[in-house]
C-alpha cells in the first residue's frame, strides 16, 4: 500500500478541547469540552481498563460533503492518501472540539498496529465494556456506531465496493493502549457491516526528542560501515544500498510515538467518581 506521512506542529497552550485528563494511577477520562466522552478505569493487574462511553461526543471534522468526497474518491496511491491527510489537518487545526495540543504531530496512512494482514484488531462497539491488553488491539468508537441499516452507513457500504470509501481518523491514545475513533464513525460501521478493513489514517504525538536521539544514532551507524566498506574496491553498489537504508530509517524515526498526554483531572478521584456515579454507577462502586 501506498503511504502518505504528513508532520504539523502545533504551537497553542493550553489544554485542547478532546484530552485525555487522569485522577491517580488507575483512574482516566476522555473529555470534550466540559462533558466526559469516555470513563475508564485502569485494572488493578494493569491487563485492561473498564470504560464506559458517555454519548456526548461530538466530531471535530465536520461532515464530509459530496462533493468533496467525489473530488478524491479516486485513487488509493500515495496522492490519494496525502488529499484526505491534509483534508484532516486542516479540519483539525480549526476545530473548536480536538485534541491537538502544544507538539509534534504525525498523521499517518502506516498504522502498523492494524496493518498485520490478519483481523488482528478489535472495535468495541459496546457503550460499556473491557480494553483487553492482552489480546487484539483495541479500538473505541467515541461515539455509539450507527446500524448498518442507517442512511449514511447504507450510502457508504456502497462506496466501499467502488473503492472510494474515505478514511476513518485514528488518534493513538498510550494510556489506553488502542486507538479511539476520532472521525469516521458511519465509515467504520459501514466496512463492518461489509466485513472489510476501512482505510485508516492514524493521528500520533510524536517525540522530537527520541527522533533525533534515534537519527544521530543512525547516522553515526551509517558513517562508520561507510568508513569499513571504503576499504574495500567494488563497493559501490553496496555503499549505494546503504545510503538508500539510511534515508529509510531516518524517515522511520520520524516516527517516534511519544506518551499521549494526560491532564490532571480537576477534583482529582472525588470528581471522577461523581462523574462515575451518574454515568456509571457500577463502575464507580468497583
Amino acid at each position: 500500500m501506498e503511504e502518505a506521512n504528513l508532520l504539523l506542529d502545533v504551537t497553542a497552550t493550553g489544554r485542547p478541547a478532546l484530552r485525555i485528563e487522569a485522577a491517580g494511577r488507575s483512574l482516566l477520562l476522555i473529555r470534550q469540552g466540559d462533558d466526559p466522552v469516555i470513563i475508564a478505569r485502569v485494572e488493578d493487574d494493569h491487563y485492561g481498563a473498564d470504560y464506559v462511553r458517555t454519548g456526548h461526543y461530538r466530531s471535530p471534522v465536520a461532515p464530509l460533503r459530496a462533493a468533496h468526497t467525489a473530488g478524491a474518491a479516486a485513487g488509493g496511491d500515495t496522492a490519494w492518501w496525502a488529499r484526505w491527510a491534509h483534508h484532516f489537518r486542516s479540519e483539525l487545526a480549526r476545530s473548536r472540539y480536538g485534541p491537538l495540543h502544544a507538539g509534534r504531530w504525525l498523521i499517518s496512512s502506516h498504522v502498523p498496529r492494524l496493518r498485520s494482514g490478519l483481523w488482528r484488531w478489535e472495535v468495541l462497539g459496546a457503550d460499556r465494556g473491557y480494553l483487553d491488553w492482552v489480546g487484539d488491539w483495541p479500538v473505541l468508537p467515541l461515539r455509539t456506531l450507527s446500524a448498518a441499516d442507517d442512511g449514511r452507513v447504507k450510502a457508504y457500504r456502497k462506496r466501499i465496493h467502488d473503492g472510494s470509501l474515505p478514511p476513518v481518523l485514528l488518534w493513538w491514545v498510550s494510556g489506553l493502549v488502542g486507538y479511539v475513533v476520532v472521525d469516521g464513525h458511519d465509515r467504520l460501521a459501514a466496512s463492518l457491516a461489509e466485513g472489510r478493513d476501512p482505510p485508516m489514517l492514524a493521528l500520533t504525538l510524536v517525540d522530537p526528542e527520541a527522533t533525533a536521539a534515534s537519527e544521530r544514532a543512525l547516522v553515526d551507524r551509517y558513517l562508520a560501515s561507510e568508513a569499513r566498506m571504503r576499504r574495500y574496491p567494488g563497493t559501490a553498489a553496496a555503499l549505494t544500498i546503504l545510503g538508500q537504508r539510511l534515508g529509510t530509517d531516518l524517515w522511520e524515526a520520524t516516527r517516534a510515538e511519544a506518551r499521549t498526554r494526560a491532564w490532571p483531572l480537576p477534583g482529582g478521584t472525588p470528581a471522577w467518581t461523581r462523574l462515575a456515579a451518574r454515568h456509571a454507577p457500577d463502575l464507580a462502586a468497583v
